[in-house]
């Protein structure tokens, strides 16, 4: 008799589970937070499979990886900090929760998005997210989530590049808090 095998099985990924890559931004940012700019994932919190893509300077799943080691950049096309691979011919739930958000007013406001920026032109994917400053004297708001789902085509050794962009920022003054709550972002074959 053959040994039972246990758990999820996913034949759509390179592991035989369903790879996941969960993601944080593990420190206040208050630099390269303008329009263009990407959320800048850091730290690996949890992940599937425990390997090293073959992807230069990444860390991660299979299927999926996070880039913790290439300077930040927010050019498209090329590898940057903060950015997700993952590889084509499957479907992805993409995540993102930009945790604490600090505005300098009551007007503030920080518009997130994911894209596509494997090319020189980023594509958006899905619908944005719009994070307002509460009424109150901090002008602070830690609420949102930015979920959507994202087929790249592709075959499995076609590697795509994925970022949360701001697309529109007003009286930004640093996003995530290690006390209040920090950026996560969870990546995982659907």
């Amino acid at each position: 008799m053959a040994f039972p095998r246990s758990g999820t099985v996913d034949t759509q990924t390179f592991s035989g589970t369903k790879d996941f890559t969960f993601a944080s931004q593990p420190a206040l940012v208050n630099s390269n937070i303008g329009v263009g700019d990407h959320i800048q994932f850091t730290s690996v919190l949890f992940q599937r499979p425990l390997i090293v893509s073959p992807t230069t300077g990444a860390a991660g799943g299979a299927a999926i990886t996070l880039d913790t080691t290439t300077s930040y950049v927010n050019t498209s096309g090329v590898a940057s900090l903060g950015r997700f691979n993952v590889r084509g011919g499957k479907m992805y739930k993409l995540e993102m929760s930009p945790g604490y958000v600090l505005f300098s007013g009551a007007t503030g406001s920080l518009g997130l998005q994911w894209f596509d920026v494997t090319t020189g032109s980023a594509a958006s994917v899905g619908a944005p997210l719009l994070v307002n400053a509460l009424t109150d004297a901090s002008h602070e708001n830690a609420t949102g989530d930015l979920w959507t789902f994202y087929n790249p085509g592709g075959g499995q050794n076609d590697v795509f590049l994925l970022e949360v962009q701001i697309i529109s920022v007003t009286a930004l003054t640093s996003i995530g808090n290690t006390s209040k709550g920090l950026p996560t972002a969870l990546v995982e074959t659907y």
